[in-house]
């Protein structure tokens, strides 16, 4: 079971082979693009040879565990020293924004009170004013959270010249068993072997143990690619095997799982193995079959079992506790790569250089060396967009720099779904509620079938939910209500590749918010919740659900205010009150919204509030699907891909600049967001069109008209954005429009904020009375 040459089946729902060695390859797969020579790496290797780890547990002299490993409260290494501090700029942006939000709201309400004296006016402004109360709903937690950020790791100071630090000091004492899970499904090869190979190569500190797990889901997929996955995994090895021949035998083995898949026949509600629709969310039974079925097959290959050790099928319930708490789940996406420093990755003994090339995996463990945490999360970049032509807003910087280091020291636990390390005692202790009871179709399964009914039941029980497509906003849910305690480290130390094209990005992006719907539509909803969620819990758990729905409400109303203004139906009362109010308050809204710590990322902030217009018909959907049940699809990274097939470096290459060509939609794949962003669009070049009118035919130049037109170009930029995204076919002209977009909509809002000081009227922007003139 345990070498090569020798084949083991889990249950018959996995395997992985290990190969005889390859003694040729050609020169090609000796050197990659980085530099790095695998022919060269004979010196590395002599360097820390017979220092690798066991296959056994380690021992303590007397023979009996380590104490760290049989007390799990005993802490063997000193805490990390994660910090939290607060931003006094911020503070004092958010004490002032509330003062004025405060001052505004309550002359809006004077006005509507003594300005207005017709119902229709005043009804008007009352359901502009409730609007503006629902956008505001979304900026206040966020500008909250901003107040008292996560900072990173404080390392050490050392000098330039000083011996380095040893892994002790480091804080990574305890030796870890690592699984790292790569759920896959249709991706292409050259996606996944990217992935595999990066988690091989990355590093782990001396003691612990590195078990690579790729969760084959597309195994009964009818097509070439995932045929042939099985043959490319085994291959992929034994060319390893060739190259670094002296590594220990957990650096090139590659466990498959191959789980059972039990689906609905919708016409006479029997499961069948046809292919017909699954039931529960795919990507959590695929990692709950890894961790249920594959992992305790490699913890019995190292570790006693305490209980069952006659049973044929070993379990996790079976090994002590202590081992399991000294055991962590690594999740990665298959299109995420662990990012690895090519002149360090050999050499697992050797000390890390004062935090630089110590890579994703020790700074996970020294985390997890805490017992107190039992979940960290990492962000991620993406090498395949620039941030200049980022429409869709992939990097997100808001998110990775912002709103999870507010969020984390609020007690957050935050869950991407990727990047994660997990620790297995939680992750076997804790169960996302009675699954199989909610999903009546995999119980009459259960209670009608023999042994795989059994496996897959195990499956449905987690940790992993399956009751929403978002399994990670749930598996947060979920953990946090189960008290455990998770930190996040802001430093990127993986990279990905960006769904390509609009439709790929509306499949994506309309998953994410219909999995938000599904459990706000639901008895889970985090507002049920309370007590096991905090007040502040149960308001930022359901933060980013409300915010979708905030954002739609909020672009289409502001549509239709310019152009009725233009028909001068106006939504204030303006006076000399109203106008310091107005302008206090936006100018602060403003400063709330794009604060940011460093001044690169006020890019990154306009693209993220723009992304949420040029999304916006996405949300709209995934929120009508989530309401009537209905299911979304999957985005994959299916497309062909530029990577060496015989390459085989610390890491592989990726795209460091995106292809300058574009990826072209066809118009059937994308109609209804033409449609969509035309109408928005159409909406502005009508007010603009009647305030126009209007001006020449006035023969002045009026701000009761500029107004609203201004207005009217402000919001034209988001409908613009998109059709540039949609059409251009260079990442050059992209990036230009974006600039000149990200312009005129600065110049646009200043331009109608000083329009506001010279509306004469007491009523309204283009009502113009001579004897209310001020």
């Amino acid at each position: 079971m345990s070498h090569y040459g020798i084949k083991s089946d889990y249950g018959g729902q996995c395997s992985f082979s290990f190969n005889t060695p390859c003694n040729s390859l050609n020169s090609k797969s000796r050197r990659g693009r980085s530099g790095f020579d695998a022919s060269n790496c004979k010196n590395l290797r002599q360097a820390s040879r017979g220092n690798y780890l066991t296959e056994k547990a380690p021992m303590s002299g007397n023979g009996a565990l380590p104490k760290s490993m049989k007390d799990p409260q005993v802490m063997s290494a000193p805490a990390p020293k994660l910090r939290a501090k607060r931003s006094w700029v911020a503070t004092g942006f958010f004490a002032s924004y509330m003062v004025a939000l405060i001052i505004y709201f309550a002359i809006r309400c004077m006005g509507i009170a003594k300005g207005m004296t017709n119902w229709r006016d005043r009804g008007y402004s009352i359901a502009v004013l409730v609007v503006e109360a629902i956008g505001v709903s979304a900026l206040i937690p966020y500008a909250f959270a901003n107040l008292r950020p996560t900072l990173p790791v404080e390392e050490p100071e050392r000098k330039e010249n000083e011996d380095p630090i040893t892994w002790a000091e480091f804080g990574v004492r305890d030796n870890f068993d690592v699984f790292i899970l790569v759920p896959c499904y249709k991706e292409s090869w050259a996606t996944i072997k990217r992935t595999l190979m990066c988690a091989m190569f990355a590093r782990v500190p001396p003691g612990c143990r590195k078990h690579i797990i790729l969760g084959n889901d597309g195994h009964d997929v009818d097509n070439a690619n995932c045929q042939r996955r099985r043959q490319l995994v085994e291959d992929l090895q034994l060319a390893m095997r060739g190259v670094y021949r002296d590594q220990p035998d957990w650096f090139y083995a590659i466990h498959q799982s191959n789980r059972f898949k039990v689906r609905c026949d919708q016409d006479n509600k029997k499961f069948t193995g046809e292919d017909k629709r699954i039931a529960g969310n795919a990507k959590s039974l695929n990692l709950n079959h890894c961790i249920k079925i594959v992992i305790p097959n490699i913890l019995a290959r190292h570790h006693q079992r305490e209980r069952n050790a006659s049973s044929a099928e070993p379990c996790l319930c079976d090994f002590s506790d202590a081992v399991l708490r000294r055991s962590v789940v690594v999740v990665l996406d298959c299109d995420m790569a662990i990012t690895n420093d090519p002149n360090e990755v050999m050499l697992a003994n050797t000390p890390p250089r004062n935090g630089d090339g110590v890579g994703f995996l020790p700074k996970v463990l020294r985390v997890l060396q805490d017992d107190r945490f039992d979940l960290v999360l990492t962000p991620q970049y993406f090498t395949n967009v620039t941030s200049y032509a980022d429409v869709f807003n992939h990097l997100n910087p808001q998110f990775w720099e912002y709103i999870l280091p507010g969020l984390t020291t609020l007690g957050y636990v935050a869950c991407t779904g990727t990047n994660m390390g997990l620790r297995l005692s939680m992750l076997h202790n804790h169960s996302s509620t009675n699954d199989r009871n909610e999903n009546q179709a995999v119980k009459e399964f259960a209670e009608g079938q023999g042994g795989p009914s059994a496996r897959y039941e195990a499956a449905m029980q987690g940790p992993f939910p399956v009751y929403s497509v978002t399994e990670d906003y749930a598996l947060s849910l979920e953990l946090k209500k189960a008290g455990v305690k998770g930190t996040y480290i802001k430093e990127y130390l993986v990279k990905g590749a960006a769904p390509p094209g609009i439709t790929a990005v509306d499949t994506q992006r309309g998953r994410w918010t219909e999995g938000h719907y599904q459990i706000f539509f639901s008895r889970k909803n985090p507002f049920f919740h309370p007590f096991k969620l905090g007040p502040m819990g149960a308001i930022y758990y359901n933060y980013g659900t409300l915010a979708y729905l905030a954002n739609i409400i909020t672009i289409w109303v502001y549509q239709f205010v310019p152009l009725l203004s233009a028909l001068d139906l106006q939504p204030v009362a303006f006076s000399s009150e109203f106008r310091y109010a107005a302008t206090a308050y936006l100018v602060l809204t403003t400063f709330v919204q794009y604060y940011v710590r460093e001044a690169p990322h006020y890019y990154g902030m306009w693209r993220a509030n723009m992304s949420n217009i040029v999304l916006s018909w996405t949300y709209t959907k995934a929120i009508f699907r989530a309401a009537l049940g209905t299911k979304s699809g999957f985005a994959t990274h299916t497309e062909a891909e530029d990577a060496p097939a015989d390459d085989l470096m610390p890491n592989p290459p990726m795209p460091d600049k995106p292809d300058d060509n574009l990826v072209q939609e066809k118009v059937t794949g994308i109609t209804g967001q033409l449609l969509y962003f035309t109408l928005l669009l159409l909406l502005s070049l009508a007010t603009i069109a009647i305030c126009v009118t209007k001006t020449i035919k006035s023969g002045k130049f009026h701000s009761r008209f500029f107004l609203p037109a201004a207005w009217a170009a402000y919001n034209a930029v988001g409908p613009l954005l998109f059709f540039c995204a949609a059409l251009m076919k260079k990442t050059k002209s992209l990036e230009m429009a974006m600039h000149s977009l990200c312009t005129l909509h600065s110049v646009m809002a200043v331009a109608a904020l000083a329009a506001m000081w010279f509306v004469n009227s007491a009523l309204s922007i283009g009502y113009m009375d001579s004897t209310q003139q001020k």
